[in-house]
């Protein structure tokens, strides 16, 4: 998934070949309803030891049948003693063994460090012992803080391409809800783990038209909502992933093979990293566990997709075999498309793509949607044999 900073993601899917059939979403098809209500959904946001809580129009703390009332733009210190919930403001102070509620006053925002969230939070021990700050929110509030920091930088030409980022990340979403259940959320904030999501500040008025416009719509393959992963750049083709609807399809207009990719214009497209023949060594010894040089590399690749599965080197010491992934994680590697050339004290390392190459090319998506193509069109393309459900 796609963050604003040039940070790698960790997660990578090599998985099945099946070919499921497609079913194209034409235009003007009539989206077939699938009455629920609309999901609240739990984010787990990246703080540090203590966090510090506020809202212009004040708190409302709750723990079990203790009540704090904390007055506009006052701070709450919230951290743990021991096994318990502690909530500082002023001189006031509320603990709880189990969780703290923290709800703003006439719906107005919370803020958490300098960022500022819709809805509420709990605070609670999480079982790793520290301290759980968790937003609780309706899935459509969530989704205006996510869209636009996955899809990046849109404008009225792209517009439907934030549309297909709505669906996605919806669709994502709804299959993440309950997973995590001992751990008292649903998703993490980073993008690293779900999707990228940091609260209001990034909201802006197309993103919200995207949102808006597919609101409910929701991918699903045989009666189930599909996990609809996406990512930064395909490098030309997607990455078979673990799911029927996550075949490898070449990035290009009718999935030619021979035709021009619509992310290949992109930054990300095409890259290459040169390293010294020391940094090589050692992250090779690494992975033996003593100290080796090495005098060849061979790849094994995805035939469809050319995604290295196992890099094989040829060492002083014998044979050593990481996995693409692996090896991607250990070199700082945009994705697992690459190739390994040595030469002398130099290795070069050349590739494709931005991600982990399953589901929706978001570089891609974007240019469909500047050649006219609908948000239906962009997620058909990317998810093989899906239909778009109105869910609410």
């Amino acid at each position: 998934m796609r963050a604003p900073t040039p940070v790698l993601a960790l997660l990578c899917l090599v998985g099945s070949c099946y070919h499921a059939p497609r079913v194209t979403i034409k235009p003007g098809t009539p989206v077939v309803p699938s009455p629920t209500r609309e999901p609240s959904v739990r984010v787990r946001l990246a703080t540090a030891g203590t966090a510090f809580i506020s809202s212009s129009r004040g708190l409302m703390l709750v723990a079990g049948s203790s009540q704090q009332s904390v007055p506009s733009n006052q701070s709450i210190q919230a951290s743990l003693d021991g096994s318990q919930v502690v909530a500082m403001s002023g001189s006031a102070t509320l603990r709880s063994a189990d969780t703290v509620a923290v709800t703003p006053r006439e719906g107005g925002l919370v803020r958490v460090g300098d960022r500022s969230y819709r809805g509420r939070l709990i605070l609670f021990r999480s079982a790793q012992g520290d301290l759980a700050v968790v937003n609780v929110l309706g899935l459509e509030d969530y989704l205006l803080g996510v869209v636009p920091c996955e899809i990046g930088p849109i404008n009225s030409r792209t517009l439907e391409a934030a549309k297909a980022q709505a669906v996605a990340a919806r669709s994502f979403t709804i299959s993440r809800l309950g997973r995590r259940k001992g751990l008292g959320h649903d998703l993490f904030d980073s993008y690293l783990r779900d999707q990228e999501y940091r609260g209001i500040e990034r909201e802006i008025a197309l993103s919200r038209d995207a949102v808006s416009a597919t609101r409910g719509q929701a991918i699903e393959f045989r009666d189930e909502v599909c996990e609809a992963l996406y990512h930064g750049n395909c490098g030309g083709v997607t990455a078979n992933g673990s799911r029927p609807y996550l075949r490898s399809v070449a990035d290009t207009p009718g999935h030619r093979r021979n035709a021009k990719a619509y992310c290949s214009d992109r930054p990300n497209s095409s890259w290459q990293v040169s390293v010294l023949r020391e940094s090589l060594d050692a992250v090779v010894g690494r992975a033996a566990g003593r100290r080796c040089r090495v005098r060849r590399a061979g790849l094994e690749t995805d035939g469809q997709s050319g995604r290295v599965r196992y890099v094989d080197f040829t060492t002083d010491l014998g044979s050593v075999r990481l996995s693409g992934s692996d090896f991607r994680l250990a070199m700082g590697l945009r994705s697992t498309a690459f190739t390994v050339s040595i030469r002398d004290r130099t290795v070069c390392l050349s590739g494709r793509g931005w991600g982990h190459g399953s589901g929706m090319c978001q570089d891609g998506a974007v240019a469909m949607a500047e050649a006219g193509a609908s948000y239906r069109e962009i997620l058909e393309h990317y998810y093989a044999g899906v239909i778009l459900k109105q869910r609410y």
